[in-house]
């Protein structure tokens, strides 16, 4: 059962009963818990881990991290942070067998993806699930950041699955009231016959990760959103757990609701990152026939390296911005994005920033916001900054009229504020003003451009 009702004229407010307008930005991503068997890792530049910005005690219990931290660029530099005190929790309620632990499926082909390396149980000693850390996370949730520090909560939903009513609750009180502070609004539960929330359990052995499904995220089907309060959004993001195969099922579900029903009429505009694991070879074929009905996508420059057989370089090599220029005129130009070749390429390149390109428009080059000495001091996190920026540059489009240059300044101001911290941005009001981090969104909107213009 879904809490509230959306027709093609926008969703009915569960608590006044009219008609509220439909949502600029909406995901089908996963908002999940992550159960970590080993303290969580941040990534710290080393000089700077008792720095005055430096997290030296995280908070206990549960945390709003997304999973799972992202291996570092090779500019970056590991270290343990202090581990936080270990809570009674929720996830050990759950039967978990330790001998079922496996990693994630992967390309037989060798690929340029996500680097860390993982290892069989064969491999490793088995986790310890005595101690248990438990963190919110998610595509969807940090795209919903990333768009929230722009737009009102009334303009954004995604669904969450959780325990049908009258079961005992499978989201921690501490889970609900941090996603709330963000905006009842945008967490629209569906308490369907047998629904859970997304879990995952997740060991690190050093650089090894071991990777468990617990509750695995759901695939939505389009029937399912036209009868929510996503039907109608604008963009339409999807992420993780969707890879570029998946997405051609929803569009060929999309296709048959039009052509079965003549009433039929929200057309998203879908932006679209896929899932790693489906960054290989044999997903190239699925994600050139995809392109065409897709408005934005964007992958980081490991993941369709990977897609593309081209090999792996360092963030440092001189030939990796000719080469992510290369792969963005080839889909533009080639294959061709959007509807008539109109849509948008964006590629995400960690520290040296994003590359966006448009076949009407050309491409264009915007900086990381923390650059230099400056990142090294103010860098804490990345996870999730990826889904931050694509959250950001949706809000970015329908601000400035579509116009995918300025949406990229959006985009990386809204990445800015997600790697400042192990976790989720702060959020506050001051004299009726939100403050994120205890900052202005706009302010760093105008220092960005300044630099993106000279």
């Amino acid at each position: 059962m879904i809490q509230s009702h959306a027709g093609p004229s926008g969703p009915s407010d569960r608590r006044t009963g009219r008609k509220s307008s439909p949502p600029i930005f909406a995901s089908i991503g996963t908002v999940l818990i992550d159960a970590f068997d080993s303290p969580p890792r941040p990534i710290l530049d080393a000089d700077n881990e008792n720095g005055p910005n430096a997290n030296s005690n995280p908070p206990k219990g549960l945390m709003g991290l997304p999973t799972p931290p992202t291996p570092p660029t090779p500019i970056e530099v590991q270290s343990q942070a202090h581990a936080p005190t270990p809570s009674k929790s929720f996830f050990r309620q759950l039967p978990i067998v330790a001998s079922h632990l496996v990693t994630p499926k992967t390309s037989p082909v060798p690929s340029a993806g996500p680097s860390t390396p993982q290892l069989s149980l064969d491999d490793s000693p088995l986790p310890n699930a005595d101690e248990v850390y438990e963190m919110l996370g998610g595509g969807a949730l940090y795209a919903l950041v990333g768009a929230r520090l722009w737009l009102g909560p009334d303009r954004l939903r995604t669904l969450v699955d959780r325990a049908p009513m009258g079961e005992e609750s499978d989201v921690p009180p501490e889970a609900e009231d941090k996603l709330n502070n963000l905006g009842e609004d945008i967490w629209v539960w569906n308490r369907g016959e047998n629904t859970k929330m997304t879990r995952a359990r997740i060991r690190y052995e050093g650089d090894v990760r071991f990777f468990q499904h617990v509750v695995k995220a759901p695939h939505r089907r389009m029937s399912q959103l036209l009868d929510s309060p996503l039907c109608g959004a604008q963009y339409l993001h999807i992420s993780p757990p969707w890879s570029p195969e998946d997405v051609s099922g929803l569009l060929d579900e999309i296709t048959s609701l039009r052509e079965a029903d003549p009433t039929y009429n929200w057309e998203p505009n879908i932006v679209f990152e896929p899932t790693p694991p489906s960054c290989h070879p044999g997903q190239k074929e699925w994600l050139e026939k995809i392109v065409p009905f897709i408005e934005v996508l964007s992958p980081n420059h490991e993941e369709i390296f990977s897609i593309l057989s081209i090999p792996p370089k360092e963030i440092t090599d001189p030939d990796l911005k000719p080469t992510v220029e290369g792969v963005i005129r080839h889909f533009i130009h080639h294959v061709g994005i959007g509807k008539d070749g109109k849509g948008i390429m964006i590629v995400r390149c960690g520290r040296l920033g994003a590359c966006v390109g448009t076949k009407e428009g050309g491409l264009r080059w915007c900086p990381a916001y923390f650059e230099g000495e400056e990142s090294k001091t103010r860098v804490k996190d990345v996870t999730g900054a990826g889904n931050s920026f694509l959250g950001g540059y949706c809000a970015g489009l329908s601000l400035s009229g579509n116009d995918p240059y300025e949406a990229l300044l959006y985009a990386t101001v809204s990445a800015s504020f997600v790697i400042e911290q192990f976790g989720l941005p702060s959020l506050s009001q001051v004299d009726g003003v939100e403050r994120w981090n205890d900052d202005l969104p706009h302010e760093r909107l105008e220092v960005l451009r300044k630099r993106f213009e000279s």
